[in-house]
């Protein structure tokens, strides 16, 4: 499998951040996993015209990204993004093997309360992050390459 990078970004695809992850990763793809932007063509065209021209860009419902993956290689670089971690959950649930997840913006809500910079969670979040990292998912706060990591077990 050539998935390089997994990462929750609630952003999605937007400038230097974006662009620093697929230099490190030499990302050929990016698979956006998220039910409500799969069933949205405006904000999928919006995405697509905000990716970098050379890299492919691919958007689908959590079950269907879950079926494609079981039954297909990925043979390009690639790169997943999520908007959450219960997608991340549910893709883990299915059997699907993420070693690693980069956590680089949740945005900060009413019922969210921030734990770093750039990453605000709920206690509903927070026990979905618990139960990725008990499935033996290294999970780290980084927002670029240059970031100081940090794990997000400290705050389980």
């Amino acid at each position: 499998m050539s998935i390089k990078f997994v990462r929750i970004d609630d952003r999605l695809i937007h400038g230097q951040v974006m662009t620093t992850w697929i230099k490190k990763y030499d990302i050929e793809q990016v698979i956006i996993v998220n039910d409500e932007i799969s069933n949205n063509s405006t904000r999928q065209k919006i995405l697509k015209l905000s990716a970098p021209s050379n890299l492919k860009l691919h958007v689908f419902a959590v079950d269907k990204f879950i079926q494609i993956i079981k039954n297909n290689s990925v043979n390009r670089n690639t790169m997943l993004i999520f908007t959450g971690p219960f997608d991340v959950e549910r893709v883990l649930g299915e059997g699907i093997e993420i070693s690693y997840l980069n956590v680089g913006n949740i945005s900060k809500t009413e019922d969210r309360t921030k734990i770093s910079s750039g990453v605000a969670v709920n206690e509903t979040e927070l026990e979905s992050f618990k139960n990725i990292i008990d499935m033996g998912v290294n999970v780290e706060i980084q927002m670029v390459p240059n970031d100081k990591i940090t794990k997000m077990n400290k705050f389980i």
